[in-house]
């Protein structure tokens, strides 16, 4: 850390050391005690600003970081200000006819260059002239070209910055980051990072030329992905593609996208202010919106529901393009897409879109100019969602006021079912009708672009479509009751006697409607198809006795069934005993052959009688009264 003696601060400030003296005393001036010296020393850092600049100024050998010399760049004309070339288009027009005058001169070279000045001055007379400044303009001319002639003062890099680089390069460590501290604070963290590590580097610039530099220095591309957001940069900074529609067809690509309505309706059931959902295709090349559903919560179903729509009224679509939600890479519709896990997968069905023969794609994530749907919303939400009493607006400084009194009753809004046909309407009479001057649209209604550029129409009867467009289960094994399907917390059970019988313990899937629960389409690991199962009705405890005995009828085919399986085979054999006792009688016949190698006698020793197993003396034992007091016992 940089500090002056008494004599350096009193000749800086231009007063005596003795009055610097008392100024410390008084604590004026802060100061420390040189013990080696016995005098006090001034840190740099704690005087005022000018008299630190001053003293900077003054020993410029201590400072190198305020002054970086830098030689004078040339430039070339193009990469000259307007301004700047007109200057020197001046400068060379001058020297031009100056040279030509001295050339014509009958007299000396140094009168000729006099009368041309005076000449100068009285046709110029904002301007300075002098024979020393058009002889030093030619030779910059003669040796650096047109760029030399402009006035460089106040425009090289060689003056003192207010800003060194080591500082600005701090401060932007702080200044970009997307908490987007102000520029105050940035600079205060700046100077608690200097005070200990390059202290003779403050005091910082004023906070204006910290804003100034921000513009001129750090480019937009640079703020806008540091401040605010790799999204920001690109939808904002990053060049795009601009795509051309004249190559496509109606029906080529369907994209499609969710929509929240910024409108409060009334939902009726409980009679509350909610705000609903449009799940929408959008046909590309006529900008037509093909099939839509409004619906409480985006889902799969819903997603479903409109694509039915457009499907059964427009024909099907060769591609479809989606962003990542869950709710269009539902495996069994477009499959997981980028969801999708690294690990082995088990087997998947073919999803809806696959049995339609329907390409699927999804957009890059966050990026929604590849989707053109975000600005067909962005019309409904203009010419639609803010004609109702109940808008809410997309943030909430679009929020009305009106809202601080009408938000909290549903009576205030519009029913749920009369918006419903408010939309349709909206879409099919006013939407798809209106000009529209996008590209390639030439000023036509979408309805007139989609029917001029129909060329095929890919259909299906509604048999067909039932078909191809049933949801499908992940893999399940076949159960005592048959499969299920979880539903809201529980399971919807599906069998019949084919079933059980022939598939139970193997891997199944099915295909449902979701409308329509009554029966489902069993299909095995290889997508064959297997049979139906209908659904399995759960009686209560108080079922009626023709309930109960209904079900229990369909239990004993089961095991009819079963009882008949050796039958419908004509198994027939010999008793089972008989096969084993005649099995063994043979075995027994053929007798044991034993033949040891070694034959080993064991005899006993009775110690307490002193008689050894084998002696002529033992007497046989008799256990009669023995067992005659055991039979009085009992």
């Amino acid at each position: 850390m940089e500090q002056l003696t008494v004599k350096e601060y009193a000749d800086l400030r231009g007063i005596s050391e003795r009055h610097t003296r008392r100024l410390i005393s008084c604590g004026d001036i802060k100061a420390e005690i040189n013990f080696a010296s016995k005098g006090y020393l001034i840190p740099l850092a704690s005087i005022e600003p000018k008299l630190q600049k001053k003293y900077m100024r003054l020993h410029r050998e201590k400072f190198p970081a305020i002054r970086q010399d830098k030689p004078v760049a040339v430039k070339g004309l193009e990469e000259l200000s307007y301004e700047e070339r007109k200057e020197a288009s001046f400068w060379k027009d001058v020297l031009s006819e100056w040279r030509e005058y001295r050339n014509h001169y009958s007299g000396s070279r140094k009168e000729a260059d006099e009368k041309f000045t005076e000449y100068l001055e009285a046709r110029f007379p904002d301007k300075k002239f002098s024979p020393r400044i058009l002889q030093r303009q030619w030779k910059a001319l003669q040796e650096s070209g047109e760029g030399a002639l402009i006035d460089r003062r106040g425009k090289h890099e060689n003056h003192a910055k207010a800003i060194p680089d080591t500082v600005f390069d701090l401060f932007e460590y702080y200044y970009l980051d997307e908490s987007q501290k102000s520029v105050k604070k940035c600079m205060e963290l700046t100077e608690l990072a200097l005070k200990s590590e390059k202290p003779e580097l403050l005091p910082l610039a004023s906070s204006a030329a910290f804003a100034r530099k921000i513009v001129k220095d750090i480019p937009v591309p640079v703020l806008q992905y540091y401040r605010h957001g790799e999204k920001a940069f690109k939808d904002k900074c990053a060049p795009y593609i601009e795509r051309t529609y004249d190559d496509l067809n109606a029906n080529d690509i369907w994209v499609c996208d969710n929509h929240t309505f910024d409108v409060f309706v009334n939902d009726g059931e409980h009679k509350k202010p909610v705000r609903v959902y449009l799940t929408g295709f959008l046909d590309v090349r006529s900008r037509k919106m093909v099939g839509w559903y409004v619906t409480m919560n985006p889902c799969s179903d819903a997603t479903l529901m409109a694509l039915r729509r457009g499907i059964e009224r427009y024909g099907i679509p060769r591609r479809i393009l989606s962003d990542n939600g869950r709710e269009f890479l539902t495996f069994d519709i477009g499959g997981r897409g980028f969801r999708k896990s690294a690990k082995t997968q088990e087997h998947v069905a073919p999803t809806i879109l696959e049995n339609l023969g329907i390409e699927f794609r999804t957009a890059l994530a966050r990026n929604a100019k590849a989707k053109i749907i975000e600005r067909a919303f962005r019309d409904i939400k203009e010419d639609f969602s803010k004609l109702f009493a109940g808008y809410t607006g997309g943030t909430v400084a679009e929020r009305p006021e009106r809202l601080k009194k009408t938000g909290k009753d549903a009576e205030n809004f519009t029913l749920l079912p009369e918006f419903i046909r408010y939309v349709d309407t909206y879409i099919e009479g006013y939407f798809n009708t209106r000009p529209h001057n996008g590209s390639s649209m030439g000023g036509r209604t979408r309805n007139e672009v989609y029917a001029a550029c129909l060329i095929e129409k890919r259909t299906a009867t509604k048999e067909q479509l039932n078909l191809m467009m049933l949801r499908n289960t992940r893999m399940q094994k076949v159960q005592r009751n048959g499969v299920y399907l979880s539903l809201y917390d529980s399971k919807v059970w599906f069998n019949s006697l084919e079933l059980s019988y022939s598939y139970q313990g193997e891997k199944v899937y099915f295909r449902y409607n979701p409308d329509d629960l009554s029966e489902v389409r069993i299909y095995d690991e290889k997508d064959r198809f297997l049979c139906t199962a209908g659904q399995i009705a759960k009686l209560g405890y108080f079922a009626t006795k023709e309930e109960v005995s209904a079900a229990m009828k369909e239990n004993r085919q089961l095991e009819k069934l079963v009882k008949r399986y050796k039958k419908a085979k004509d198994i027939q054999s010999e008793d089972a005993m008989a096969l084993i006792m005649e099995e063994a009688s043979r075995l027994m016949g053929s007798g044991e052959h034993l033949d040891p190698k070694i034959l080993t006698p064991v005899q006993y020793n009775d110690v307490s009688r002193g008689l050894a197993a084998g002696s002529e003396d033992v007497e046989p034992i008799d256990y009669t009264q023995a067992l005659e007091r055991l039979a009085a016992m009992k």
